[in-house]
Parts: structure tokens; C-alpha cells; sequence
């Protein structure tokens, strides 16, 4: 094929964005959502939102799953189907046709979008991204034991075939990119590793982020909703460690409440229960505690990948978290924070941030690295270049049959780790603006 019949890379595209939900909401998927349209938008071409399906026939189809599954557990003890089930993805996908239809695209983009696209049909390119496969979820999360094996193999049979149906598989951790490849058979060529951004509307400037020093109480915060998976009960040994080593130090837990009784308790320790981005002054309230921190702890028992990874490094807070799930896909080691082991307690959570307070440099080194990690990679903007040659890439190969797209000669070419598409060329990475 000539040059003059390929598409232009510099073209704007006209992205469908494809999930049942509603993509411009700030409070779908933790907001992720809309930090991504808004970055295609500004770097990849115009976002069409196919969604969301607030028809009849598809509330009829989730109203009667979740009554089904009412019945079916006062009987057996198990949900009998997830979300991920044929009924609703059979006519979601007859949705998202007709509004394809109406709305020409180039390229689809599915986030978190399997049950939309698994029997989806058209000829148009698919670009599925996730943070986790079913495959990690029913072997990970311990809430999934109640679900059926019917369930269980409805979601897999979804996975599997969104996995095959997409022309590129993304995602933002090595862990579930892996997944994706040695569960459901995607080839290395077209499965990719991007990372998160940062959901903040008004991110600081570098110097605000940098103006970060050890004088005085070492100030350390968790956020999460559930103290269990999120470990609270790690993060408050942690700081009782730092206390008994003769450390000055304050913990701040916001999101969750420790269960009474069972001695959490401590002048030192400080639980704020709730407080919403979407209301200004609380918003302040978050920035402020991001601000005044020295550490961000986050010995999670269990998750993917966490935006507030990104969000701590866009302050330039450096971030102890357990070696678990998608974690690895925020943090580098040394750079923007530190991984435990799971079986790592607080004493050893204590003993790391001790280490690294006892110079001041190593700790102003960190704190700079952990900002330039959000300047490099941990922001949309970076997000939506590397989304934009992943999807300027699927768009070649469906108009040229002689691209390579995943046969065993490539994948045997190909190292054995997921791609790294944030790795492009300096002209792109110069686009990224960071305030």
C-alpha cells in the first residue's frame, strides 16, 4: 500500500468511546473516565460518546440479574451471575451497533468495557482497556468465592472473548497485561502497558510539589474505603513503630473507619471518614492533607492498580505500598516509593521510612523522583499519547494486510514482557505539558 492511500498519523481521529455508563460523568469509574476523554480529546482527535444505554430493555436485563440473584442466594448461598453474563452483553452489543450507525468513528475505545464489546459487531478497530482480567479477579478478591460456577464461567467466557475481539489489549500494570497474554492467548504485539494519570483537575506546579521538607512530625496518610483491604491496621502498626523508635509521628486515615473495640486508638492517629472531591471546600481539604504529608501508606491486602499512586506523585509524596496486584505498574522501586512484601508488617513499613528520613537528601531525592515519575509517565496527558500511537497503530494494520498483526513469527520476535508504548519517540513525549 502507497503512502498517499495510508491514513495520516497526524489526523484527528473520531474516537468511540464505548461503555454502558456515562463517560462524561466525573463519578464514573473513580472519574477515570472522564481524565481520559479529556485527554484523547486533547491529543488524540474527537471523543463520540456511544454511551450511556439507559434503555429500557438493558435496565429490564439488570434489574432482573440482581433479582435473580437475590432468589438464587437465600437458596444456595452464591450469586448466580455477575454482570458479566451473555443476556446483557448480547444486547449491549445490539446497542452499541445502532449507535455506531448513527455515529460514524475510526477506532473504538472500550475501558473496563468487556460485557460491551465481547459480542460486539463491526468492522471497526478496538481498542479494550483494563486494569485487571477475570481471570486475576476470581483469584484475587475473596468476595468472589460466592459467586457460581455458572457465574464464574460466564465471566470467563466474556473475558476471553473481548480479549480476542480487541485489536489492541491495554493495560496499566505488567501484572494484568501478563494475564492477558498467558490466560486468554493475547498476543504480546498488540498487548501494551500504560499507566494511570492522576485525577486532579488542578494539579500543583512543580514547586509547589517540591516545596516539601522533613522539619518537625513526620505526617503520614492512607486512603481507601475499605481499612481491612487496605490495610489500616498495617499503616496504624506502623506509626506506634515510629512512636516507640522515638520518631514524632502522625497518621491521618481518610475514607474508612477502623472497627471500634479493637484498640485503634491513639492521640497521634486521626480518622477522617469521608470527604468528596466534587465539593470544593472538602477538595481543599484532600489537597491540603496530600500537601502536608510525608508518606503515603498503602499496605493493601488486594487491588489492581491505584489512581492515588499517581495522584500522591503529582505532589511529589512518595508512597510505601505492598508488592501486590498492579502496584508495580505505578511505583519504581526507589523512585517514587517502595514495595513491601505482603507479609511485611508496620514494623517494617516503620523501619523503611526510618531509614529514609535519617537524610534529609535521600528523602528531597525522593520526593523530587516521585514528581518526575508524574511529569513522565503518571499523567493523562502521557496516558493519551501512548494511546494514540497504540490506536494510530491499529488503524495501519487494519487497512494494510501486510502488517504483522500477531502472527507466531512476531510474537516469537517479540520479548516476553508486555509493551511499553510510553517508550516512543521524543517528539511525541515533548507534547506532554506538565503546569
Amino acid at each position: 500500500m502507497s503512502d498517499a492511500q495510508s491514513p495520516s498519523t497526524k489526523q484527528r481521529l473520531r474516537i468511540g468511546f464505548v461503555h454502558r455508563f456515562d463517560a462524561r460523568n466525573i463519578r464514573s469509574w473513580s472519574g477515570i473516565f472522564y481524565f481520559m476523554s479529556r485527554a484523547l480529546e486533547a491529543h488524540v482527535g474527537e471523543v463520540v460518546y456511544l454511551g450511556p444505554d439507559d434503555s429500557a430493555g438493558t435496565k429490564f436485563i439488570i434489574d432482573n440479574t440482581a433479582r435473580v440473584n437475590r432468589y438464587w442466594q437465600r437458596i444456595t448461598g452464591k450469586i448466580l451471575a455477575t454482570d458479566k453474563n451473555r443476556i446483557l452483553s448480547n444486547r449491549l452489543a445490539r446497542f452499541f451497533e445502532r449507535r455506531i450507525q448513527q455515529m460514524p468513528c475510526d477506532v473504538l475505545f472500550a475501558p473496563v468495557a468487556s460485557v460491551e464489546i465481547a459480542h460486539l459487531k463491526t468492522d471497526l478497530p478496538i481498542v479494550y482497556y483494563s486494569d485487571i482480567t477475570w481471570a486475576q479477579i476470581v483469584d484475587y478478591y475473596p468476595e468472589f468465592t460466592s459467586v457460581s460456577e455458572y457465574g464464574m464461567a460466564e465471566g470467563e467466557r466474556i473475558e476471553a472473548s473481548a480479549i480476542t475481539r480487541a485489536n489492541a489489549a491495554v493495560y496499566p500494570s505488567e501484572w494484568a497485561a501478563e494475564s492477558a497474554c498467558k490466560d486468554y492467548g493475547a498476543p504480546r504485539a498488540t498487548t501494551s502497558k500504560v499507566s494511570f494519570g492522576a485525577n486532579l483537575t488542578d494539579p500543583p506546579s512543580r514547586a509547589q510539589a517540591l516545596n516539601r521538607s522533613l522539619n518537625g512530625q513526620v505526617k503520614l496518610l492512607l486512603v481507601g474505603v475499605d481499612w481491612v483491604r487496605k490495610g489500616g491496621a498495617i499503616a496504624y502498626e506502623c506509626l506506634i513503630s515510629l512512636l516507640e523508635a522515638g520518631v514524632d509521628a502522625q497518621l491521618t486515615i481518610l475514607g474508612c473507619v477502623p472497627p471500634a473495640g479493637e484498640g485503634f486508638e491513639h492521640p497521634k492517629f486521626k480518622v477522617i471518614p469521608f470527604l468528596s472531591k466534587h465539593d470544593p471546600e472538602q477538595r481543599k481539604q484532600i489537597e491540603q492533607l496530600f500537601t502536608e504529608a510525608h508518606f503515603m501508606l498503602l499496605p493493601t491486602r488486594a487491588d489492581a492498580t491505584p489512581i492515588v499512586i499517581s495522584e500522591a506523585c503529582a505532589v511529589g509524596l512518595p508512597v510505601l505500598a505492598t508488592d501486590t496486584g498492579g502496584l508495580g505498574g505505578s511505583i519504581t522501586e526507589g523512585v517514587n516509593g517502595f514495595l513491601l512484601p505482603y507479609e511485611a508488617r508496620g514494623n517494617a513499613y516503620a523501619g523503611k521510612i526510618r531509614t529514609v528520613i535519617s537524610d534529609p537528601k535521600t528523602y528531597a531525592a525522593l520526593v523530587t523522583s516521585s514528581r518526575d515519575e508524574y511529569e513522565k509517565r503518571l499523567n493523562w496527558n502521557a496516558w493519551a499519547i501512548s494511546m494514540r500511537a497504540i490506536m494510530e497503530q491499529v488503524l495501519n494494520r487494519k487497512i494494510d494486510p501486510g502488517y504483522p498483526a500477531g502472527s507466531p513469527e512476531t510474537l516469537e520476535a517479540r520479548p516476553q514482557t508486555a509493551m511499553e508504548p510510553t517508550e516512543i519517540a521524543d517528539t511525541l513525549a515533548a507534547e506532554v505539558s506538565i503546569s
